[in-house]
Order: structure tokens, then sequence, then C-alpha cells
């Protein structure tokens, strides 16, 4: 009998290896998604440069930020807090938040559990411009149970 732990296959990368979309403002390089991690999480290295943000929002996966280079103020709720490399921020689901990158370049490893790759890819192929079209952005965001506030 095989174990959901077995068919999960190894996976190692060196750095700057992995899958990389575009999304939004973001490049996003994958790291793991739900095909390897049997859909318990997925892992992500997000690069952003000054002023990135995306509308304050809030979705029923976990996101958690540790910051590798650069400096973020994130939003959770209603408090603001910077940043800074090292740092890690954990934004529980379904809570409102956002991000804006306040350096000239921000390097963020961005763990989701559940795996959520699906919404980012989705995203990233379907919004490809910096003004996106917020009727696909709604349609996407409801799809994935994601909400704009």
């Amino acid at each position: 009998m095989t174990t959901a732990v077995q068919q999960a296959k190894a996976k190692i990368l060196a750095s700057g290896e992995g899958e990389m979309h575009s999304m939004l403002t973001h490049t996003l390089v994958w790291k793991l998604d739900g095909n390897d991690t049997n859909g318990q999480y997925a892992v992500f290295e997000m690069i952003d440069a000054a002023h990135g943000e995306p509308p304050l929002h809030s979705h029923p996966w976990e996101e958690t930020f540790y910051i590798l280079e650069g400096e973020l103020e994130i939003t959770l709720g209603n408090r603001q807090h910077v940043i800074t490399a090292g740092a890690v921020s954990h934004i529980p689901a379904n809570a409102v938040h956002t991000f804006k990158v306040l350096s000239a370049i921000a390097r963020v490893l961005i763990i989701v559990s559940p795996a959520a790759a699906e919404f980012y890819r989705e995203v990233g192929k379907r919004m490809t411009s910096l003004q996106p079209d917020l009727t696909v952005l709604q349609e996407i965001s409801a799809k994935y149970g994601l909400q704009l506030r």
C-alpha cells in the first residue's frame, strides 16, 4: 500500500531555479507546488520592485512571508508593520491584508497552505497589464475564494 507521503516526489532546486512567471508587478519563481506536497502547501519566491502593492484582500489559504531581501510594509487588518530581511509575517486564512514594497527591490519567500498555486498561475496568465482588468480579476478571485476589499 502506498502512502500519500510516498507519492510525493523528492525535489531539489538550486538558487534561481524553478518555474517562473509574472503576476501583476511580481515575478514568481515556484519552488514547490501542490503536486510536490500532496496539496498541503506551495513555496515560491516573489521578486518585486518599489511600490509593488496588491489591493487589500483576503483568501481562504494561509500565507507566510519570509523576507530574503528588501523592505515591505505589511497591512494586516488595521495594523501596519514594516519588515526587513530575516523577518517573517504570517497571514491567517481569511485575514484582510496587503503589502507594499518600500525598497528598490524585494525578494520574499512565500509559503501558502493549503497549496494555492493555481490561483497565482491563472492571474499570471490572464492579467498581463499593470492596470488589471477588474472584471477578469473579480472572475478569478471568485473562482478561488479571494475577496477584494
